[in-house]
């Protein structure tokens, strides 16, 4: 645990209008106060983030979320009871007495704000510390994986005046869920830790079904084309490309047999490459004579070690400086959807089915 001097001094940085890197549950956070512009717009510029991606505003306590929401709907607060602090973002309308530009960037205005109540130590002594909302996206350059240690995020931003909090290993992985609560039912805008099902569970409601709502399951809503280029997004995550390795990666769907199968015949058609092959241990067993051009990484043994070690294998690939990645899919269901848009941005909708 930070020694408290630590947080103070991060604390002190982010006042006076530095840039923090701390750790969340989810990912890595680069962060600044939600209420200083000039800070905010350097986050963004440091990213090399498009202005018109949200930032997730970071809070301590339920007081904040009422403070920069405006009259959130009763299952927002049920929502919140049941999941925070933990890995879950809600999509609220603004408090229109706040800044038009606050929770995005400071030469746009944004409608809706998007807020998280962090479960990590760290974070959560930042923010009471510092006595700041903190406005705070993934500590890494835009569309690269997304960073679950502090080394990782010292790979992208090598030079920068950014006080670092190191925080080990990040548990969950993957960003948040972002839950849309402006309207009569929640939207999930994008999937994570926490499923449908549980939110849904939570409420007491059943799932939508993709007529009424949309399914978080439906893959055409989480390919970004469905975003017109004149709409802002308003979870990030939604419509750029995210989450991607240096090389080209293509998901490979089917049995282990198959799929092993399929990532030796490309491994035999290209000698002269080096192949990053992501895959499951029972795959494995079928791929014991690849070749030693064949850079092959385990995946884990169930979705939540997968989703703790995929960004991290994918910056482990460009570091074996790979020329194409075949990674295998995994099941859609429970958190294996959230893993599932991770993988297809990362691949830019490149399936195999074998």
């Amino acid at each position: 645990m930070h020694h408290k001097s630590v947080i103070a001094k991060a604390s002190e940085h982010l006042c006076k209008g530095g840039l923090v890197v701390f750790p969340t549950e989810t990912v890595y956070g680069l962060g600044a106060d939600a209420f200083n512009a000039e800070a905010v717009a350097q986050v963004y510029s440091e990213k090399g983030r498009p202005g018109d991606n949200p930032l997730i505003l970071h809070i301590a306590n339920m007081e904040n979320f009422r403070e920069l929401s405006h009259q959130p709907p009763q299952y927002a607060f049920a929502l919140a009871e049941a999941f925070w602090p933990g890995p879950l973002t809600l999509v609220a309308r603004k408090n229109p007495a706040l800044p038009a530009w606050l929770g995005g960037h400071p030469s746009r205005t944004t409608e809706t704000i998007g807020i998280r109540m962090p479960a990590h130590p760290i974070a959560q002594s930042l923010l009471e510390e510092s006595k700041c909302i903190i406005a705070a996206p993934s500590a890494n350059k835009a569309g690269k994986p997304s960073p679950t240690t502090l080394a990782h995020v010292m790979e992208d931003f090598p030079n920068s005046g950014i006080f670092p909090l190191d925080g080990g290993s990040a548990t969950v992985g993957l960003e948040s869920t972002v839950v849309d609560v402006t309207g009569d039912a929640p939207i999930i805008l994008r999937p994570g830790f926490i499923t449908e099902e549980q939110i849904f569970k939570t409420l007491g409601t059943p799932s939508p079904t993709p007529p009424q709502g949309i399914s978080s399951l439906d893959p055409k809503f989480l390919q970004d084309e469905k975003l017109c280029e004149d709409e802002r997004p308003r979870s990030p995550g939604m419509k750029y490309k995210h989450y991607a390795p240096r090389a080209d990666m293509t998901l490979v769907n089917g049995d282990s047999e198959r799929v092993a199968g399929y990532v030796l015949g490309a491994v035999n058609e290209n000698p002269n490459a080096k192949i990053g092959i992501l895959i499951g241990k029972k795959t494995l067993r079928y791929l014991k004579n690849a070749p030693p051009s064949a850079k092959i990484l385990l995946l884990g043994d169930n979705e939540k070690d997968i989703a703790h070690n995929l960004f991290a294998r994918l910056r482990e690939f460009d570091k074996l400086d790979v020329d194409i990645i075949f990674a295998e899919t995994t099941p859609e269901n429970g958190l294996g959807v959230a893993i599932m848009d991770r993988m297809r941005k990362a691949a830019e909708g490149r399936v195999v089915y074998v």
